[in-house]
């Protein structure tokens, strides 16, 4: 179990310290408890830090269950980075069904990506199954066999408001 987000960053910084100051390495995380997750992770790496939005499509009657995921154009959070021939670091703060993070990983994978590495805290083992064989490398703390939401794995789990999303990525170094 994690205190918090950044606590779970912290943790995962120390598993991709191989990529520190790694010339075309970018830091892409899934908003919004990613990016707390991702900033984190950037300023330890001393890499970039952007976004990749991913839009969650609710199963219907359970809303915080992914049925589906898309990759939304938004400048809400700025522009993601170009990732063209980069290594790139897809963090999250979990992941459940996967779906999201797979919408993302086909986007990068269009747009070119040298390397995908995804970075999570937590993640169920049967999701991990299925998303090892899309990327190159999963680096991933815990993985419990009984799941129900990411939450479950942080004692301090407050929804990540569009301000505090903006705040880490004008923070990062």
């Amino acid at each position: 179990m994690f205190e918090n987000r950044q606590e779970a960053g912290e943790a995962l910084s120390q598993k991709l310290l191989k990529f520190k100051g790694i010339k075309g390495a970018v830091v892409l995380a899934i908003p919004r408890g990613g990016v707390v997750i991702g900033k984190v992770i950037s300023n330890a790496l001393r890499v970039p830090l952007g976004v990749v939005y991913a839009k969650k499509i609710p199963a219907p009657g359970q809303p915080e269950l992914a049925a589906g995921a898309r990759i939304v154009r938004t400048k809400k959070f700025g522009k993601t980075p170009e990732v063209k021939g980069k290594s790139v670091i897809l963090v999250d703060d979990g992941i459940a069904t996967g779906e999201t993070v797979k919408a993302a990983i086909k986007y990068l994978r269009k747009k070119k990506a040298k390397k995908i590495i995804l970075a999570m805290p937590v993640a169920p083992k049967d999701t991990l199954k299925s998303l090892k064989r899309l990327v190159d490398e999963v680096i991933v703390l815990e993985t419990p066999v009984y799941f129900g939401a990411v939450g479950e794995f942080y004692r301090d789990f407050p929804q990540v408001s569009d301000k505090e999303v903006l705040q880490c990525l004008y923070e990062t170094d």
